[in-house]
């Protein structure tokens, strides 16, 4: 399935290029944790682009979605960028504390990780109904966003004590929502080198 031709109204091509390049780097940041072992620090810095490249992709995505759109643009990226935001500065503030994921700061961040399952899941839906991307890239990114909130902790769905089928169901969520990303960013590669052809025959 092809993407609709890429709107004249969006970024520099420059700019879009980079932002894609960060949205390739964050997942495959997250995939990273299925082939080696991350130490801590690393991990943290992980997570951050991670989240950052899935707000790179909302942003550099945005305007021509809008310019399908601007409604469900705005309703898809809002909620993308204002979770995963708010999912670095968790991050960052969780840093050094012991442990991390406890108490009433964990329940923040149980909160804060679920936003970010759902507004991704929401702007994969959100951008398969628009259609300026890959939607096969988008319909990734939605199941697998639904697919990882299974193996959060406080659902108590799965544990690595008491594994259940939630196990495998989130984990590969989890790989399918970096992988997402991943295309999505190569998809906007493929968008500035669409339009840079287009501009060079005119």
């Amino acid at each position: 399935m092809t993407s609709a031709p890429a709107p004249r109204s969006g970024l520099p091509p420059a700019a879009t290029r980079a932002l894609g390049v960060v949205g390739i780097l964050g997942g495959l940041g997250l995939l990273l944790a299925f082939v080696v072992e991350i130490p801590p620090t690393l991990n943290t810095v992980r997570l951050v682009l991670f989240g950052a490249g899935a707000i790179s992709v909302g942003v550099a995505i945005y305007r021509p979605q809008a310019s399908a759109s601007r409604r469900l643009a705005l309703a898809g990226t809002i909620p993308l960028i204002a979770a995963n935001g708010w999912s670095i500065a968790w991050i960052l503030l969780a840093t050094g504390q012991e442990p991390p994921f406890a108490g009433d700061f964990g329940l923040v961040g149980f909160w804060g990780g679920l936003a970010v399952w759902l507004a991704d899941a929401w702007f994969g839906l959100v951008a398969m109904r628009i259609g300026v991307v890959w939607r096969w890239a988008a319909l990734v990114l939605a199941a697998g966003s639904f697919m990882a909130i299974a193996g959060m902790d406080r659902l108590e769905l799965t544990s690595q004590a008491n594994p259940t089928i939630f196990t495998p169901i989130s984990l590969t969520g989890i790989a399918l929502n970096g992988l997402a990303w991943v295309l999505l960013g190569v998809n906007l590669l493929v968008l500035v080198r669409r339009v840079s052809q287009t501009v060079a025959r005119l």
